[in-house]
């Protein structure tokens, strides 16, 4: 039997807000939530872990704790960034993906859905275990989808939280997410 773990961890708090400034980095917060990572007793047994990044600053800065602790190499994936909104305006962006992240999959816009797939099809190909740094919608895109729910939104992972994938010979083994709650779904 093949088991395969994803671990995504959602970035710490940011330095600015998500709709004010395009890539900010983390805040003094943030910085603090990173560092805790390599205390957190889930992410002890990493050695053999390929470290895979959004290229986003704040997900590459969440990362730097654990690369230093366990000296690897941050492979940055596109696949993980956020979700796409280069074509709503600032101000909107807020109420933009509030109205997103309750919309049925099937009424989501093209660029959303095929970034959601991009997620879910590069995420089943994961040949090894792998620790993911990434962003609150992709983690979200990710788990609703393995659990065939219909809406992009699942829960409200928090900062620095592990969400948990293990597959078995590529099937859904289970899901732990990465919330204060650590829920267990065995399927």
């Amino acid at each position: 039997m093949s088991q395969i773990n994803l671990l995504l961890i959602r970035h710490g708090e940011a330095a600015e807000s998500w709709g004010s400034h395009p890539d900010p980095g983390l805040s003094k917060l943030g910085i603090k939530q990173s560092a805790s990572l390599v205390n957190d007793k889930m992410l002890e047994l990493l050695d053999s872990y390929s470290f895979v990044s959004s290229p986003k600053l704040r997900a590459k800065m969440t990362a730097e704790p654990l690369i230093k602790k366990f000296n690897k190499e941050l492979i940055i994936n596109d696949v993980y960034s956020e979700i796409p909104s280069n074509d709503i305006d600032n101000s909107q962006k807020k109420a933009w993906l509030t109205d997103l992240m309750n919309t049925e999959i099937s009424d989501l816009p093209d660029s959303v859905v095929n970034w959601r797939d991009n997620i879910i099809k590069d995420s089943l190909n994961v040949s090894q275990n792998t620790i993911i740094f990434t962003h609150f919608m992709v983690i979200n895109a990710l788990v609703s989808s393995l659990l065939k729910n219909n809406a992009l939104m699942y829960f409200y992972p928090n900062y620095v939280s592990v969400t948990k994938i293990t597959f078995e010979n590529k099937e859904l083994k289970s899901i732990s997410l990465g919330d204060e709650k650590k829920t267990i779904i065995n399927l």
